[in-house]
């Protein structure tokens, strides 16, 4: 009666343990697979307990235990699976095996995973007010005695990003106020803002709109509008990452504090690039080249760039500069007005202008 109870308590063991996993580097782990997910694979073995073993540094797989395994055309199959030469094989218990690349595979869940996945409570539908993050820039300088001057810098960001679209929002001025001996005082200020407004077509690729808006004392410049749309590429695209490219058409209104009023249409080329340096410091960088379709050979070059540091969850140093170049200026006017600042940020959840991940109640599954 013993030895009757040893073999059935072997045969289980082993129909339950019945698995194995073989890395790059030769080792072989034997047990159970629990889930693959975000590039790792959780194994369950008898001696170790829970291991968990980068999904790229897996060479072999043999389950015999069913798994939930989903693909990358949303399709979910449900099978014992095996994998080989950078292949996997899934047999279904009714129905001929299945065969898919390894980059193909997205997740496995076993039948517990599976099961408790499937009854987590629904994704929440964000309201209005979800999804905003943002920033706020400010700087002050002042001096007192042959001259006495006050400048103050002022800029705010904000964008709402879903699995669907994004819009953001930008404004940033400089003001300066100069009086000193005999000159007379001198008032000063430049001020740009706008707005922007992406659809997903497909993974990587996104329709856009924007328009902006600019006063620049310094080139006599009372109102410049500019209105247009296109289409981007998301060259790259992860957590730490984001490189965009797009092209599109604008229509160009310029006030000029002379009385020069000039309309004309553009084409539209730039890019975005956002990356996160390490943990406390990011770099952005948005560039904008509008070739004048209305007079042949003119053109503008808008350029943004920041490097912010993190000082803790909500406030950071920054420092941005922002060109303007005209090929052809109203008046005597210089080509070039560049708009240095540098001074504290604050910043509200700011996580969730690059990667909506990590909000996990939004996660579209």
């Amino acid at each position: 009666m013993r030895t009757a109870f040893w073999i059935v308590y072997f045969l289980l063991a082993t129909r339950a343990w019945a698995g194995e996993v073989v890395l790059k580097n030769g080792d072989r782990l034997t047990g159970r697979i629990i889930r693959m997910d975000k590039s790792s694979v959780e194994f369950e073995t008898d001696l170790l307990g829970k291991v968990s073993v980068p999904w790229n540094a897996i060479v072999k797989i043999q389950s015999d235990s069913p798994l939930y395994v989903a693909v990358r055309d949303d399709r979910v199959v449900f099978g014992k699976v095996s994998m080989r030469d950078g292949r996997l094989e899934i047999e279904p218990k009714n129905g001929e095996t299945l065969e898919y690349a390894k980059d193909a595979i997205r997740t496995m869940r076993s039948e517990e995973e599976q099961r408790a996945f499937t009854s987590r409570p629904p994704a929440k539908t964000p309201g209005p007010s979800d999804l905003w993050g943002g920033s706020l820039d400010a700087a002050i300088s002042a001096t007192r005695g042959n001259s006495d001057t006050e400048t103050v810098n002022f800029g705010v960001r904000a964008a709402r990003v879903s699995p669907h679209n994004k819009l953001s929002f930008y404004l940033m001025s400089i003001l300066s106020d100069s009086a000193g001996g005999s000159r007379a005082p001198a008032f000063a200020n430049t001020l740009r803002g706008g707005y922007r407004y992406e659809v997903n077509v497909s993974r990587r690729s996104f329709s856009f709109s924007f328009s902006d808006f600019e006063h620049d004392q310094f080139q006599g410049l009372s109102l410049r509008l500019v209105g247009g749309g296109g289409m981007g590429f998301n060259l790259v695209k992860n957590p730490k990452t984001s490189f965009q490219v797009f092209s599109g058409g604008s229509v160009n209104r310029e006030h000029f504090r002379n009385g020069i009023e000039r309309r004309s249409r553009e084409f539209v080329l730039g890019n975005d690039f956002v990356r996160q340096v390490n943990r406390n410091v990011s770099v952005t960088e948005t560039l904008f080249i509008y070739p004048n379709l209305s007079d042949r050979g003119q053109y503008r070059v808008n350029l943004d760039s920041s490097i912010v540091t993190r000082l803790n969850s909500w406030l950071g140093w920054q420092v941005t500069v922002s060109n303007r170049y005209v090929s052809n200026p109203a008046g005597n006017n210089k080509n070039n007005d560049l708009l240095l600042t540098t001074g504290i940020r604050f910043m509200h959840r700011p996580e969730t202008a690059q990667n909506v991940e990590a909000r996990p109640e939004f996660r579209r599954r």
